[in-house]
């Protein structure tokens, strides 16, 4: 019995310690646990406090070496500079020299000349071999040959002169003026006879040549002229003329006699003359004058006689005269009309001036009409003498044993007074010309030569050794016009090539450096600068270890959550696990800027941005009941309109993936506004938000029945409305869980 009860002690007591020894183990397990985390956590800061020293010291390292080759740069620019002084003194004793050859060519002379005139007319090539001051100086020359060319050529049709072709006609009154012309009055009558002249019409045409240089005229041609005159012959005394015959064979007692009134000779000529003028055309008046001489030679002429004839006879034995007796041949008044004689006329020199006035302001045609008064007086003898043989000085001549009725008549230009005398041919009238102004050749201009194109340099080189960096993408913007080139450097490190004058971004990339910072570099004409730019090279980058706790909001319990971790700028997931029981995460991960998602069973999601710098991040979740708020977050509306943007995409996108994965759960969707603008007019805003964002979940397929919508306008404030920020944060769309149906919730957005 003993026995039975010891033993059942001994089971009693087994029964009591062997809970208690498990306990003690769990607990000395977890304090194991906890010991273990706290060494991991020594050691991470470790690693963190040793990574932090070799960043500075690399820090350090990185700003000693930019020093040095801020340094080195300095002097490179300085020595540059020098040697770009150097390069403007070659230049202009390379200019000095050239125009000294210049010169020395000029006195020179040479059996080619026609082949160096030729050549200057050319453009010659540039040598691209040459360096910037010489390029600049043969540049320089050439431009200066072509521009004194053009200067001639411009100046030779920037010259105000015309040249025309023309005709003319002109009319009006003609003379010829005859002087020292007499019928002998020794041989005939005593009393002796004189000449009168009369003019009548007279004219001509021509056509030409003219010149106008400014307001100064010259006139040249070829013309016909036609002129017209009555020389009468009248008795000195009584106007009548007078001959007496003896009467054969009795003239020693009958006398014939003969009476002529009036006698007149008509002289008619013609001349071809070349008119030689000089005269001035107004500017500002529509007027111009000429004048000059006009040489011609005569090309036609002749002279007839007529008049009146009475014949009587004196018989000396007889009381008185007898008269109209036709059977001894007397006539009374009888006419005579006798053929023309030809006259000549030689070389004539006319003075001629002549005044008009432009009818182009008045008579818009396509040639020049100019209407001028004219006059041209011979001053030079034009007769040539003409007397016929045997001919007497006489107006009449008888014949012997010929018909007293029938005797031939004789010019006054035929007489032998006519050897002396002298005929002055006079035309005054009008005159109107039309004018054709032809077409100036001009003399072509030579194209400048362009200007060859700056040439710059770009060397590229490692920032921490100096060394060349080939292979370097070197990309150069012009800040004028923004086209961009790019290039890459040589093995040498450099890149060369030409550039239009202005100035230039400059940058350049290469695989494992960072991007050079941005360089302005100015190019100007006839440079050749070479830019040196340095690249820093990246480090390999240094990976720490992120260590995450999320907990429960409300308890501060851990639990366990999906975490996934992207870039600011790329959805691709760069990590995705589960968290430990203890809500515990661990991953590699080099510095930067992350976006953390995060989602529990039963808690809402999160998404938060991370900053990494070796950190340990604690992140808290919601758990999801009824009468939990979320706002809205990426949500945007147009300024002061209820259409949602379409960037809002992604946050309505998972709103409705939430509410079509959690069918028992309903919402109130609730529109928030700032205070700006009037109370009717921020409810009437809020109420329309959040309608809009109930009806995109309607449209998504989320039951109409399971949304409510709301609006409060300005009334409940999550910030201060007197600054910008403020107003942002209470312009919001939230919504509030106001059911579950006492199910359990598995995510939400």
């Amino acid at each position: 019995m003993k026995r039975i009860i010891s033993i059942l002690l001994i089971a009693m007591g087994m029964a009591t310690v062997a809970p208690m020894v498990s306990i003690v183990d769990n607990r000395v397990a977890a304090v194991y646990a906890v010991d273990a985390k706290a060494k991991a956590k020594a050691q991470r800061e470790k690693e963190k406090a040793k990574q932090a020293k070799e960043r500075e010291k690399a820090k350090a390292k990185a700003a000693k070496e930019r020093e040095k080759a801020a340094a080195q740069k300095k002097k490179e620019q300085a020595k540059a500079a020098a040697q770009k002084q150097k390069q403007m003194e070659q230049a202009k004793a390379a200019r000095e020299k050239q125009k000294a050859q210049q010169a020395k060519a000029k006195q020179s002379k040479s059996s080619s000349s026609k082949q160096v005139a030729s050549a200057k007319t050319a453009t010659p090539k540039i040598n691209p071999n040459l360096s910037a001051a010489e390029e600049k100086a043969q540049y320089m020359a050439i431009v200066a040959d072509i521009e004194k060319a053009n200067a001639k050529a411009v100046a030779y049709n920037e010259r105000d002169i015309a040249h025309r072709l023309g005709f003319w006609g002109q009319i009006g009154y003609s003379n010829l003026f005859t002087s020292g012309i007499a019928f002998d009055p020794t041989t005939v009558n005593p009393t002796g006879f004189r000449n009168k002249d009369k003019g009548f019409v007279g004219g001509g045409f021509g056509l030409g040549y003219q010149m106008r240089y400014k307001q100064f005229l010259m006139t040249v041609g070829a013309e016909f002229n036609f002129y017209n005159s009555v020389m009468g012959i009248v008795n000195q005394d009584d106007g009548t003329y007078l001959l007496s015959y003896g009467m054969m064979p009795y003239g020693d007692k009958m006398t014939y006699n003969y009476l002529f009134d009036p006698l007149k000779d008509r002289l008619i000529g013609g001349y071809v003359q070349m008119p030689l003028l000089f005269g001035m055309e107004l500017k500002k008046l529509p007027l111009f004058w000429q004048a000059g001489l006009k040489v011609g030679m005569g090309l036609m002429g002749q002279s007839t006689i007529g008049g009146k004839l009475t014949t009587y006879i004196e018989d000396k034995e007889l009381i008185g005269g007898l008269t109209d007796m036709y059977n001894h041949a007397l006539v009374n008044e009888d006419p005579i009309e006798r053929p023309s004689n030809a006259v000549k006329f030689g070389l004539n020199l006319a003075a001629s001036a002549e005044v008009g006035v432009n009818l182009d302001q008045w008579v818009n045609a396509l040639p020049k009409l100019r209407l001028s008064l004219f006059a041209d007086y011979g001053i030079l003898n034009t007769l040539k003498y003409a007397q016929a043989p045997g001919a007497q000085d006489g107006p009449t001549q008888m014949l012997v044993d010929a018909n007293p009725l029938n005797f031939p008549t004789n010019s006054a230009l035929a007489t032998t007074s006519a050897a002396k005398a002298q005929v002055h041919p006079f035309l005054i009238g009008a005159k109107l010309a039309v004018w054709f102004e032809l077409p100036r050749k001009q003399k072509a201009t030579q194209k400048l030569p362009k200007a060859p194109t700056p040439r710059m340099g770009v060397y590229m080189y490692d920032e921490n050794t100096a060394l060349a960096l080939g292979g370097a993408a070197v990309e150069i913007t012009n800040v004028e016009t923004g086209k961009t080139m790019q290039k890459n450097t040589n093995r040498q490190g450099l890149l060369q090539g030409r550039f239009a004058a202005g100035t230039y971004r400059i940058s350049a990339t290469k695989n494992g450096y960072y991007p050079s910072d941005t360089v302005l570099q100015t190019v100007e004409e006839f440079t050749f600068d070479t830019l040196r730019l340095s690249l820093e090279r990246i480090p390999a980058p240094i990976v720490y270890t992120l260590c995450m706790n999320v907990f429960d909001a409300e308890t501060k319990e851990p639990i366990e959550a999906s975490v996934r971790l992207t870039s600011t700028t790329d959805t691709t997931a760069l990590y995705a696990a589960q968290s430990s029981d203890d809500g515990f995460i661990e991953t590699p991960l080099t510095e930067g800027d992350y976006i953390a998602h995060l989602s529990g069973q039963g808690y809402m999601s999160k998404v938060d941005t991370l900053h990494f710098v070796r950190d340990t991040f604690d992140i808290y979740l919601q758990h999801i009941k009824e009468g939990i708020k979320v706002k809205i977050e990426n949500l945007f509306f147009a300024t002061n309109q209820t259409t949602i943007l379409p960037q809002s995409e992604p946050a309505m996108s998972e709103l409705a993936n939430f509410l079509l994965e959690n069918r028992t759960v309903t919402i109130r969707i609730t529109g928030h506004t700032d205070a700006v603008g009037t109370d009717e007019a921020n409810q009437i805003l809020s109420e329309g938000r959040a309608n809009a964002v109930r009806a995109d979940l309607i449209k998504r397929g989320v039951e109409a029945e399971r949304i409510e919508a709301e609006g409060k306008g300005e009334k409940e404030p999550v910030a201060d409305n007197d600054t910008e920020e403020g107003r942002q944060l209470n312009r919001r769309v939230e919504f509030t869980i106001t059911g579950t149906a006492g199910e359990d919730i598995e995510q939400i957005f």
